[in-house]
């Protein structure tokens, strides 16, 4: 478990290929969130920053040249402020019933892969429509697509779902991989059909370059773990994180 945030914690390790690959996950705070949650969530991540590469970047700053033309670019609490400002503002322009989440990934102790950031959206799940979720991650393709998408079904302990993994391209992104996974919870009908208490979670996020690629599907898929076991803690009352607000014109209420 990798969590000094205590809020978050890793779920899953992922393997790809002859290593291990363990995640961190946290939920970046929403526009409704208030200044003091807001102030301690920028100190967390300042946190635990120096914790994964502060040493590394203070080696860098040791080995800069006296000479340079500049000085060294920032200090670890300086890139911290800066991480975390540019997610609470990409927090802050998401809809309504979505949430941002940031994570990295590590080989062993070593932070490889950091910051990534994946969009979770939240929706009523449809009783009458099983296949739509097929449809909205891209099980067949969509149009950006460069070759046939890889699809894997995931189990949760309080939901299956669908992990979609593909290699896109786009003029404003160029060559990338994309992700989109389905999630849906299960509010407790018991029943293996979907009930009034059940919500899809579908999750988004684009990497580049191959090695992220090669590892993204198991870290989104450990994602989807930490999600299930948070939805299903704790009184209905405190499921803040995972509030459901349907989107406007949806029709769902």
């Amino acid at each position: 478990m990798r969590s000094p945030l205590g809020e978050a914690p890793t779920t899953d390790e992922g393997s790809a290929g002859t290593f291990e690959v363990s995640w961190f996950w946290d939920w970046v705070p929403g526009a409704a969130s208030d200044a003091t949650e807001r102030s301690a969530w920028r100190k967390s991540v300042a946190g635990v920053l120096d914790d994964w590469v502060g040493e590394k970047v203070a080696a860098a700053r040791a080995a800069w040249p006296a000479d340079a033309a500049q000085e060294f670019p920032f200090t670890v609490e300086e890139m911290g402020a800066a991480v975390a400002g540019d997610l609470l503002e990409r927090a802050d322009d998401v809809p309504a019933n979505c949430r941002l989440i940031w994570g990295a990934g590590f080989v062993g102790d070593e932070a490889r892969w950091l910051p990534l950031v994946v969009l979770a959206e939240f929706r009523q799940a449809r009783p009458d429509d099983s296949a739509y979720l097929m449809a909205v991650v891209g099980a067949e393709g969509f149009d950006d697509d460069v070759r046939e998408p890889n699809v894997e079904y995931v189990s949760t302990a309080h939901g299956d779902g669908i992990r979609v993994l593909a290699l896109a391209r786009s003029e404003d992104e160029g060559l990338h991989g994309r992700v989109n996974a389905a999630l849906r919870l299960e509010g407790g009908s018991g029943s293996g059909t979907p009930a009034a208490g059940d919500v899809d979670v579908l999750l988004t996020t684009r990497v580049t370059g191959l090695d992220q690629l090669a590892v993204i599907g198991f870290g989104v898929e450990a994602l989807m773990n930490m999600i299930a076991t948070q939805f299903a803690a704790g009184p209905e009352d405190d499921k803040t994180v995972l509030r459901l607000v349907p989107p406007a014109g949806s029709g769902l209420s």
